[in-house]
């Protein structure tokens, strides 16, 4: 086997076995229909699970999930509800353009029927709809492909695994290195939480980290 597709098994194994990943850590464990899917993953943007999660029920409690509900329902309402998860007036302005696409015949359900490519061609069309929301949506689909956020990012630079800082190198690079994953989804979440408990953005965690010895970042140091 190459040494690098030798190096991920070795990663995702451990990752499995030391990471856990919790009922309810991430927005998505609340809802359970692509529409309210797309919804909470725009309400997870740039904000704390805590903030997001919090959005979300107050908007299932004011408004409902249903896209005929928030179609009809002002921008102002959307935003009020929405506020706990920050950048209201923008995420508004997109749950209440995507909602609009469905009520006029947009069918999430046949998207996620479509050939990962097709999806998410389709998903971007949406305005305000950017490639780690269509990703992310579609991996939770159980599509072959995985959303790049901050600590996808950050960990795939300590890793050396991409040569650019740009969403698309990076996401290919992970696609790539871990060809034999069945869940992108799972992957992505194992990395968010090593992120966010070890690797840092500043002060990482390395002597505590359950792949410390594996990293190449440690390696070179």
């Amino acid at each position: 086997m190459e040494p690098r597709k030798a190096w991920a098994r070795n990663v995702w194994d451990r990752l499995l076995r030391t990471i856990e990943i919790q009922k309810g850590q991430f927005i998505v464990d609340y809802v359970d229909q692509p529409f309210g899917l797309l919804i909470a993953i725009i309400l997870s943007q740039n904000t704390a699970d805590r903030n997001s999660i919090k959005a979300l029920f107050k908007l299932k409690e004011s408004i409902g999930l249903d896209p005929e509900k928030i179609h009809s329902s002002s921008v102002e309402k959307i935003e009020e509800a929405i506020y706990p998860a920050g950048l209201y007036k923008r995420k508004a302005k997109i749950i209440k353009n995507l909602a609009r696409e469905v009520v006029n015949g947009f069918d999430l359900k046949k998207i996620t029927m479509l050939n990962t490519e097709d999806a998410r061609r389709a998903l971007l069309n949406i305005e305000g709809i950017g490639k780690k929301t269509a990703d992310v949506f579609l991996a939770l689909n159980g599509k072959e492909i995985m959303g790049v956020d901050v600590h996808a990012t950050r960990i795939a630079m300590r890793w050396g695994i991409a040569k650019k800082r740009s969403y698309d190198d990076i996401q290919k690079a992970y696609l790539e290195l871990f060809d034999f994953v069945e869940n992108y989804d799972y992957l992505h979440r194992l990395l968010i939480t090593l992120g966010r408990k070890y690797c840092k953005a500043r002060n990482p965690n390395c002597g505590e980290c359950p792949i410390q010895d594996l990293c190449p970042k440690n390696l070179r140091s």
